[in-house]
């Protein structure tokens, strides 16, 4: 699992590579693209509440603030690359309004691949493939957001904001002064997952993250992730990722 949230956000970094293997993530958005190809296995896509079977060779494109998770089988071997918007200036001026009929990129990861050490040139060659992919296969819509999307994206900033913290839906209902039974709907409709295990999942991906990155302790990590009591982020951080911190920090 990888902490997405913020990916095309950062000043100056135009683009970030991932491999992935069995490995899946829930509701989220971000201002960048974000490029996935299917290169083993199969993954089930969710775009906006639509969802899209990709099977080995085929590869999606998503837009900057689409809501999207996907879901791999253990055998899926992922390609994934996220793109700032300047790295694109010309597709993302002419489109940036628009959104595509489907995300689908079918056969792209056949004739495409996200090689380590890759220079900004041939990434942007290998976008640019995909934007022309996309320009042939689909057709574009308008972006026109529903108030429900939109509250459901201030949903979820507000988690990004506040996760590190005690976090609860009835604060969130408070904050943006909604019924607490309609977020809660909404927000499994939209996400897939209640409230408190969406955080959760959020919490323990950021702290895979800092096992794997850093030399800060399992209690320092847990505390950082919004968790007052060790046992409990042990018990969650094996119940997501079937293994304890301590055999993440050993793994790595």
């Amino acid at each position: 699992m990888h902490f997405f949230q913020n990916y095309g956000m950062e000043p100056g970094i135009l683009f970030h590579q991932l491999h992935l293997m069995g490995e899946s993530f829930p509701s989220h958005y971000h201002r960048a693209y974000e490029l996935l190809l299917v290169q083993q296995g199969t993954l089930l896509l969710t775009v906006d509440g639509v969802e899209e079977e990709l099977l080995a060779g085929d590869g999606a494109f998503i837009f900057g603030n689409q809501i999207h998770s996907f879901h791999a089988q253990p055998e899926t071997h992922l390609e994934v690359l996220i793109i700032a918007p300047e790295l694109i200036p010309d597709f993302h001026q002419l489109y940036q309004e628009k959104l595509p009929i489907t995300n689908r990129l079918p056969q792209a990861a056949a004739a495409l691949s996200i090689q380590e050490h890759m220079t900004v040139f041939q990434i942007k060659a290998c976008v640019y493939n995909c934007c022309a992919r996309l320009l042939n296969d689909t057709e574009f819509r308008e972006l026109r957001n529903s108030k429900s999307s939109e509250l459901l994206l201030q949903m979820l900033r507000w988690i990004m904001s506040h996760y590190q913290k005690t976090v609860t839906l009835d604060q969130l209902a408070s904050q943006l002064n909604y019924d607490y039974k309609y977020l809660s709907k909404l927000f499994i409709r939209g996400t897939g997952m209640g409230f408190n295990e969406y955080v959760n999942h959020l919490r323990i991906i950021k702290a895979r993250e800092l096992l794997q990155n850093t030399e800060l302790s399992i209690q320092e990590i847990a505390h950082l992730c919004g968790y007052e009591a060790v046992r409990t982020f042990n018990r969650n951080y094996k119940k997501i990722t079937q293994r304890a911190p301590s055999e993440e920090r050993r793994a790595h």
